[in-house]
Order: structure tokens, then sequence, then C-alpha cells
């Protein structure tokens, strides 16, 4: 988008530098001429700051489009794959129910028991699932643990308040849950090892608070104030200084804020969201 905008600037200086050059000519030639064309002059100076304006509003919005549409295809993705896990494992159980069926019609006792203990983890696996109170941040956490359970990164959750009403729609809700969790997946990758994401709800005087702290690299602090730029990022990728972007201009929209800290120890995000809870 800065490039883009920059472009247009720079076009609009060029074309406003040979305006210059033409009306300087055209004094030094014949300035009665000059007077005469003045007004069309100043016309079309003004018609030409208001359509680069224009452009650069217009360019402005595209873009922003464009990244909430990655964005909704991101989460709808995750959303499916929720759903897919889930059907996998209904699935998977109704194999599991056969086979016991099937175990305790021989009366083979033993087996059986040997069977419900291997299968017993699975459960308790299902039964960990994070439920938050909203069911779209249900989906993306989630899914997000999943792939943080694919990556060996440990993720510690504490639901300290069930997310309600928090005055924004559950899509803006996920959406800004969902970047900084991928925020804070993107720093830990970069470590061999060790790599822990914690996560916590909680609601303190008309305010959901929602804290993501990740073990990877420090931010700098010169780069703190920057993170929330769109375009902006600590890494190199072509893809990626957005996410906070669109974070922060949601938060704006409903009324919240986000803060940052970092530590050689932990980043931690915090968001406040206006809302009621049960």
């Amino acid at each position: 988008m800065f490039n883009k905008n920059l472009i247009i600037i720079f076009a609009f200086t060029v074309q406003m530098f040979f305006i210059l050059i033409l009306n300087q000519w055209m004094v030094a030639s014949d300035r009665q001429l000059y007077m005469r064309n003045l007004p069309f002059f100043i016309i079309y100076l003004l018609a030409s700051l208001v359509l680069y304006f224009y452009i650069i509003k217009t360019t402005e919005s595209f873009t922003r489009k464009e990244i909430e549409y990655k964005s909704i295809k991101a989460h709808w993705k995750e959303i499916e794959e929720l759903l897919n896990t889930l059907n996998g494992q209904r699935h998977q159980y109704s194999k599991h129910i056969q086979t016991i069926q099937a175990l305790l019609y021989t009366e083979e006792y033993d087996e059986l028991k040997e069977y419900i203990n291997g299968i017993a983890g699975e459960y308790r696996a299902t039964g960990e699932m994070l439920r938050l109170g909203n069911m779209a941040l249900n989906a993306v956490v989630n899914v997000k643990r999943e792939l943080m359970a694919r990556n060996n990164i440990a993720f510690k959750a504490e639901v300290l308040a069930k997310v309600n009403d928090t005055g924004i729609s559950s899509w803006d809700l996920s959406t800004v849950i969902g970047n900084i969790l991928d925020n804070a997946i993107e720093a830990v990758l970069e470590k061999p090892d060790d790599r822990q994401i914690y996560f916590e709800t909680d609601y303190k005087k008309g305010y959901f608070i929602f804290r993501i702290s990740n073990n990877g690299n420090r931010i700098d602090e010169n780069d703190l104030g920057k993170i929330f730029q769109p375009g902006y990022s600590t890494r190199e990728h072509e893809t990626r200084g957005y996410g906070l972007y669109v974070v922060k201009k949601i938060l704006d929209k409903c009324g919240g804020w986000i803060k940052v800290q970092s530590s050689q120890e932990l980043t931690t995000f915090t968001v406040y969201l206006p809302g009621k809870t049960l």
C-alpha cells in the first residue's frame, strides 16, 4: 500500500514540476496569454489534487478489503479444519464402540481392558477442548492449538471468564485473537525447542481481557511502536505485516485497545474489549 501511494505521490510531484516549468515559460513568452489562461491552470491544479487524493484513498480502501478477504479466507479454513477433526474423531469413536462390542460378545475381557486403556487418552484429549463461550472463538483457538501440537509448541490456557457479549461480531473477535495467536506461533517457531505459548481470558471492570504470551525472540523497543503499521514486520516475508494492523483497526472501531510488553523471557499481547459477562 505504501509503495502504491509513493508512486502516486511521485507522479503528482513530477506533473506539478512540469506545470510550473510551463507556467514560467508562458509568463516569460506572453504575459497576457498567461493571465487569460490562469483560471484554467488553477482549476486544473485543484482538480488534479482532488483526483490524486481520491486515488490514494481508493487504493487504501482496496488494500484493506484485500487484507480482510485474506483474513476471512484463512479463518473459514480454520473452522473447516476443526469440523473435519471433529467428524474424524466421531468416526474413530464409532469404530472403537464396535470393537468394544465385539470383545464383550466374545468375552475377551483382558483384551477389552487393554483396549479401553489404550483409547482413554484419546477421549481425554477431546474433553480438554477449550470452551470459551463463543463458537467462532472456540473454533479459532482450538484449531491453533492443534497447529501448535503438530509443531511441538506447549500451549497453556487459563479461562477465568467465559466470553459472552463483547460488543463486536464473533467474526471480528476471532480475527483479533487468531491474528495474535498466529503472531505468537511465528515467533516461537524461530526457536529450535522449548516453544511455549500462554493464553488467558479474564473479565474486569466492564472489559474482557485476553493475554497471549510467547517465549519467542524479544521484540526490539524501536519496533514496538511500529508493529501495528500496515506492511511492517520484524520477519521477512511478503504475506506478513498486516495481521496486527487488522487487529488494531478492529479494536479502534469497537472502543478496545491492545498493549504489548516484550522481554527476554516473554512477549505479551494484552487485548481489552468492552463487554458484558453473564
